[in-house]
C-alpha cells in the first residue's frame, strides 16, 4: 500500500488521501487489510480516502468476494470514500449497488 496526498487545485490544501493497493497475486484478506490501514490513516489525517485498486483483474481470489467485503467494510465509515481502478469492475459493481429497483423488481430477500 502506498499513500499519496493530493492537493485541492484551487487552495493547495490536501483534501484526499490516495491509498494505492496493488491487487495482482494477492488474496482478498491481504487487500482488505491494506484497505483497513488506509481508512484508519485517512481518519487520523481527517481526509477523504481515494482507494486506487491496481491490477484488480489479477487478484488471486474472487473479485466479487472482495467487492462484497468492501461494502461491509465501508458500512458506517464516517467519510466519503472514492474508488478508482482501470478495469471498470468496481464502477459497474457500485453502480449496481446504487441503482434503484425497477417497477417490476422483487422485494428484497429477507435474511
Amino acid at each position: 500500500m502506498s499513500i499519496d496526498k493530493k492537493p485541492h487545485p484551487a487552495t493547495g490544501a490536501v483534501t484526499e488521501l490516495q491509498v494505492r493497493i496493488v491487487c495482482a497475486g494477492r488474496s482478498v484478506d491481504w487487500v482488505l487489510e491494506e484497505l483497513h490501514k488506509g481508512l484508519r490513516q485517512a481518519l487520523i489525517e481527517n481526509r477523504d480516502p481515494l482507494i486506487v485498486l491496481e491490477d484488480l483483474v489479477l487478484l488471486k481470489d474472487s473479485v466479487s468476494n472482495l467487492l462484497k467485503s468492501l461494502c461491509r467494510e465501508l458500512a458506517g465509515y464516517p467519510r466519503t470514500v472514492s474508488f478508482w481502478e482501470s478495469s471498470g469492475i468496481t464502477e459497474a459493481f457500485m453502480s449496481a449497488m446504487e441503482a434503484p429497483p425497477g417497477p417490476d423488481a422483487s422485494p428484497p430477500i429477507a435474511s
